[in-house]
């Protein structure tokens, strides 16, 4: 795949991701990332929750091992995304290759710089935090 391709695929990654933030489809969310990303983004998601709220908590704390505990918290920040209906304004800059297989896409978020990174498992593009990592 040419590295235009690449980069127009992620850009639309990209905004698939912001949509399913700002329309509160973690299921979406859920497919566009790799699992360690994804179950990142909940914890950070649900973070202002789980403050304020000991029951919330210790379903956070606990996704990882109980399905249950994870079809609630996803119920929940949906729920939360969906009431916020944030809308931001995302244009990308350019892609930086990190390593065989992983990408930096440098993109604004209204108007602040950002990056996010992918990898690809499989000739499948995802969100992939761990991918910022330099390879060595």
């Amino acid at each position: 795949m040419s590295e235009i391709n690449i980069k127009e695929g992620l850009s639309e990654s990209l905004k698939l991701y912001y949509n399913s933030l700002e329309s509160g489809d973690i299921g979406s969310l859920k497919t566009l990332m790799t699992e360690e990303s994804y179950m990142i983004t909940l914890d950070s998601l649900g973070f202002k929750r789980a403050f304020k709220d000991s029951h919330f908590k210790a379903l956070l704390e606990d996704i990882g091992e109980n399905k249950s505990s994870l079809i609630k918290i996803e119920e929940v920040i949906s729920e939360e995304l969906r009431n916020q209906a944030k809308k931001h304004n995302i244009d990308v800059v350019n892609t930086e290759e990190n390593g065989a297989e992983r990408f930096t896409l440098h993109y604004l978020e209204d108007k602040q710089p950002k990056k996010m990174y992918f990898s690809s498992a499989s000739g499948e593009w995802k969100i992939d935090y761990m991918a910022g990592r330099k390879v060595n």
